[in-house]
């Protein structure tokens, strides 16, 4: 199977669009935002490309749209900018991108740092796709199935997602601020306890009726999951 492109800004007859051919990609060019969650929900996106000449979608919010019809499946996101374009570098770095060029683009560089991204995701991707183990907690994110003890806990998307954070955070503290921006996708601060709310359904299904407590409280701050103790 072929890596798949979703590009958004691109002409459909363009050189860049005939080296993306060549190189075997599949590619789908998206005309706006909805068009691009559309295609993110029932295919999976191994890169996004942008060119920000034509694109009045911010690359932020584009971003995220994909990535949550994705599920959290990683992708990285490319960017080509006008020759003459004012908007710092730096910011669309800030914003989501992994890859800036400039155009007119050399396709022969676009190609090199493409498939230079996908191989660093790639194995991103694999990592992340394997088991993650607490103690006597496995975490499988590839089926978002989870034990404890080799007991099944059923778990919701949010608590699952929340309990896969933490997990992979392992005896690091997390807080309840990178917990509303990372597992509910929350960009401002905003006076609410949903993360608290959700800790304690974890405890039930997870630390309940073992005596490894698995989930902690940094008070003031925020949850850890700590390791043999």
């Amino acid at each position: 199977m072929h890596e798949s492109i979703l590009a958004m800004g691109l002409a459909r007859e363009s050189e860049v669009v005939d080296a993306l051919l060549e190189e075997r990609f599949e590619i789908y060019i998206a005309e706006d935002e909805e068009e691009a969650a559309q295609y993110a929900r029932s295919h999976p996106v191994d890169l996004l490309l942008m060119d920000l000449t034509d694109s009045a979608v911010p690359l932020t919010r584009l971003i995220r749209t994909v990535q949550r019809e994705q599920k959290g499946r990683r992708f990285p996101a490319v960017v080509l900018t006008p020759s003459d374009m004012d908007l710092p570098v730096s910011r669309l770095f800030r914003a989501g991108a992994n890859d800036v060029l400039k155009k007119p683009a050399d396709t022969d560089e676009l190609l090199a740092r493409i498939h230079n991204l996908l191989s660093l995701f790639g194995l991103i991707e694999e990592q992340y796709g394997q088991t993650v183990t607490i103690a006597d907690l496995d975490i499988e994110p590839k089926s978002r199935t989870v034990t404890r003890g080799g007991i099944p806990i059923e778990l919701t998307a949010k608590e699952y997602d929340l309990l896969l954070y933490l997990a992979r955070h392992v005896n690091q503290v997390c807080s309840r601020e990178d917990i509303l921006k990372y597992v509910w996708e929350f960009e401002f601060h905003m006076v609410t306890n949903v993360v608290d709310v959700y800790i304690r359904h974890l405890r039930k299904k997870v630390d309940r009726g073992f005596k490894q407590k698995l989930i902690h409280t940094v008070r003031g701050v925020g949850y850890i999951i700590k390791e043999g103790q």
